[in-house]
């Protein structure tokens, strides 16, 4: 087998050149990014905020949300044309759901207060068309920086509607054996943890005065 002199070290060491392995690896089979908008309505609760002040302003926040594929369906083989070549796809159906957070903020006093706050929660459905043979898995990733929520009206007191954007990272992925050429790893030189050296120190002495005579020792 052929070897390498491995450098920067006192004593040479030699360790085998790149060889063949087989290796078991996530292999990505698709990727996107998706955004998605989603118009929500929520009914102001009726015994926490009736009656309303007579000013307000209404907040939102997204608390969770999760998207995954949904669970039973069946992936539909679909034909598109990519350029001029036909591709079979695979049609997927994601289930997205969420709850988001309505604050509705007093305005009429000063300083503004918490009038009322309750939560919303949604769910919604979605097809992608994916590269997702059998045996592979549809992971869904959202992106937080990226998702977000605004206050689109408030509808006779009554009805709040919201803007929901969420921004999706869908990868298709397997796991699959390859064959790689590679150089096998080696542990590097373990570094010793520093240690201080323990010194022991001896205080001053009076020779003269102690042991004093008979010293040195008669013979």
């Amino acid at each position: 087998m052929e070897s390498k002199l491995v450098q920067g070290q006192q004593v040479p060491e030699y360790l085998p050149l790149p060889s063949l392995e087989c290796i078991e690896v996530p292999k990505i089979f698709d990727w996107v990014l998706k955004v998605t908008q989603i118009v929500d309505e929520s009914t102001i609760d009726p015994a926490l905020c009736l009656p309303l002040p007579s000013s307000f302003r209404v907040e939102v926040a997204v608390l969770d949300v999760e998207s995954v594929e949904k669970p039973g369906s069946i992936r539909e083989n679909i034909v598109v044309t990519v350029g001029t070549t036909p591709v079979t796809l695979q049609r997927v159906i994601i289930r997205k759901s969420g709850t988001y957070e309505v604050t509705i903020i007093d305005t009429s006093v000063v300083p503004n207060v918490v009038h009322c706050r309750y939560t919303k929660s949604f769910v919604r459905f979605e097809k992608v068309l994916l590269c997702a043979p059998p045996g592979t898995d549809v992971n869904v990733h959202i992106v937080p920086t990226a998702t977000r929520i605004e206050v689109l009206d408030v509808v006779d007191d009554t009805f709040v509607n919201v803007d929901i954007v969420i921004c999706q990272s869908i990868q298709v992925t397997a796991i699959v054996k390859l064959i790689i050429e590679a150089e096998l790893c080696q542990p590097r030189p373990e570094i010793p943890i520093p240690e201080n050296p323990c010194v022991v120190t001896f205080p001053p002495q009076c020779p003269d005065i102690f042991p004093g005579v008979p010293y040195p020792f008669p013979t």
